[in-house]
């Protein structure tokens, strides 16, 4: 048969442990008192005397106990209120998933037309970005790639690839996939980004692996943080 379960209690057992020794040193002291009263004489002055001491004692042990747990209480309420509010972290979020989407998408538009210029270039009949000279060992002879002289009225492009100069150096896509992961390992390099205990590092193990196993749980975080903010 399976025990029941006790009931939670609201007294830490610190507190209530300082609070049983007060009532038990109260209970001396009322039994001695008593005895008094009763005309025993064997309770002296002194007896009554020093359990009044440990009776008030024990009280004030308790009161600061008690005392102590308020004040921690109080601590923890004003974090979980101020910094330990989740909707700031909601509120950021959104603000980053929009500012990531339009990354993405400044990213898109700029290899779309890096990729159309390419191809224009190359129906022009534009000369090669890179260019291959004939260089002389002595015992051999090596064809070695440069990139050719270009210009805004000669520019270069890659014949297969969306890359051309017009001069200055030479344009091509970048893709949002390698732009990402070297943002994504800038911002939690080091330990800017705790994984839970036994976890990898963010960047240890693929983001879908991660996303899977948190997924729900930052979800719930989130929902309960929009409510909050609501309120």
């Amino acid at each position: 048969m399976t025990a029941p379960i006790a009931p939670a209690t609201d007294t830490p057992p610190e507190v209530a442990q300082a609070e049983a020794e007060a009532h038990e040193a109260d209970e001396l002291l009322a039994a001695l008192e008593e005895r008094v009263r009763d005309g025993d004489d064997k309770v002296t002055p002194q007896q009554l005397a020093e359990q009044r001491e440990l009776s008030g004692f024990a009280k004030l042990r308790a009161e600061a106990q008690d005392k102590r747990r308020a004040e921690l209480v109080d601590q923890a309420a004003a974090l979980a209120d101020g910094a330990g509010n989740p909707a700031p972290v909601a509120a950021a979020y959104d603000k980053a998933t929009a500012a990531i989407a339009e990354l993405v998408a400044a990213v898109g538009q700029h290899d779309q037309a890096v990729t159309e210029a390419g191809r224009l270039l190359r129906e022009a009949g534009c000369g090669p970005l890179v260019e291959y000279t004939q260089v002389d060992h002595g015992e051999y002879v090596t064809s070695e790639p440069h990139h050719a002289q270009a210009s805004r009225t000669a520019p270069r492009v890659d014949p297969a690839a969306p890359a051309f100069s017009f001069g200055q150096g030479s344009r091509h896509t970048i893709g949002a996939g390698p732009l990402l992961s070297v943002l994504l390992d800038q911002v939690t390099a080091g330990d800017a980004a705790p994984m839970p205990q036994g976890q990898p590092h963010l960047t240890a193990a693929p983001i879908r692996e991660h996303a899977n196993r948190h997924r729900d749980q930052v979800r719930a975080f989130l929902d309960r943080a929009n409510t909050t903010k609501e309120k």
